[in-house]
């Protein structure tokens, strides 16, 4: 069976990582981890995914904001900015809030994911979204 796209996993949680990884697999995508940012950004260029779930809160509290920016500014990724990133974060069941997006009041330049999700991720909802990314024109 042919793949239906990679993805690169960006996040340091293993039970969320393990759990989005079998779903992904048992759907048939390819997926590859990266546990940070820095590995994140040195496995997209030889990975080059077709799509990116990221993290926003790693090491530290904006790693995934850090990765989104210089993917989508330096020119060392001019030929992967276009690849698209779905932001996932656990601040809403953590807080009970949620980053917001698109509201340039509050993001001011900083760069923006394609899409985002709160965790916990229900599958069906995962893979409609992955889904929708990965048809997008680029």
């Amino acid at each position: 069976m042919a793949s239906k796209g990679r993805i690169l996993i960006v996040d340091d949680d293993p039970d969320f990582v393990k759990t989005t990884k079998m779903i992904l697999l048992a759907d048939g995508y390819e997926v590859s981890v990266a546990t940070d940012g820095q590995q994140g950004l040195e496995m997209i260029k030889v990975i080059e995914p077709d799509l990116v779930l990221l993290d926003i809160m790693m090491e530290s509290i904006f790693e995934g904001f850090s990765f989104l920016g210089t993917l989508r500014t330096s020119p060392d990724y001019a030929r992967l900015k276009a690849t698209p990133i779905l932001m996932i974060s656990s601040v809403r069941a953590d807080t009970g809030s949620r980053f917001s997006f698109g509201d340039e009041e509050d993001m001011g330049d900083i760069p923006q994911p394609d899409e985002y999700m709160d965790k916990p991720l229900k599958p069906k909802d995962l893979l409609q979204k992955v889904a929708s990314l990965l048809r997008r024109p680029a």
